[in-house]
């Protein structure tokens, strides 16, 4: 199973980019469970969210409710289906589907809670982590830089403990925290070349690798 997080920044190419990646998977045979990004769609909740004094709470759920529709926007004339839960892994079938997340976590914060904060510092990022975890999946977020910078230098690998330190980098604050506590891997590719994306999941990266320690 493979976890990757379409970043709403790669709007303008995000479709091709699934129909590229629905076919890779279904000549490879793998499972591909694409979660979405928030994009202009949360841009719009966290501007309201400014201007009305909109609470975190409401805040969060608005901006889960705008992943689902760039959701919908990512499946629109492609071949990727919507699927709504991950609670039967085994009925995800061999090809790529994009998650609507919404009911998803609702679900989960009304029984033990996916320990995600209520708050802008954990976006679609930690959602998508959160639900490759779950998986116990690969998991990739794909967006409109190549990688993560440090000094003006693209890292090829780094710690999360050491992320943590960096400040803001290219990942949702809270991230890094989640992929120590699951000791979970995420690879950060630029998803505006797909090329990139498919030599990712063959085992060559030009990204960085956030390692789970």
């Amino acid at each position: 199973m493979i976890v990757i997080k379409i970043g709403g920044s790669l709007i303008r190419n995000a479709r091709n980019l699934v129909r590229v990646l629905h076919e890779y998977a279904l000549d490879e045979g793998e499972r591909i469970l694409i979660v979405p990004g928030g994009g202009i769609f949360a841009d719009t909740v966290r501007t309201a969210s400014e201007t009305y004094g909109i609470s975190d709470e409401a805040a969060h759920w608005m901006a889960i409710l705008a992943m689902d529709q760039y959701a919908h926007y990512l499946t629109d004339g492609t071949p990727a289906r919507l699927i709504t839960g991950i609670a039967d892994p085994s009925s995800i079938r061999t090809d790529a589907s994009v998650l609507l997340v919404y009911d998803l976590l609702k679900k989960s914060d009304s029984g033990s809670g996916s320990g995600i904060e209520h708050t802008w510092n954990a976006t679609s990022d930690t959602i998508a982590g959160w639900i490759a975890s779950q998986l116990d999946a690969t998991f990739i977020k794909a967006t409109d830089v190549d990688g993560i910078l440090r000094d003006g230098e693209q890292l090829s690998e780094i710690a999360a403990s050491e992320l943590i330190k960096m400040g803001e980098t290219c990942v949702d604050p809270e991230l890094p925290g989640l992929l120590l506590s699951k000791s979970l891997n995420c690879l950060v590719v630029n998803g505006k070349d797909p090329d990139r994306v498919i030599d990712a999941l063959r085992g060559v990266c030009m990204g960085t690798l956030i390692i789970g320690r």
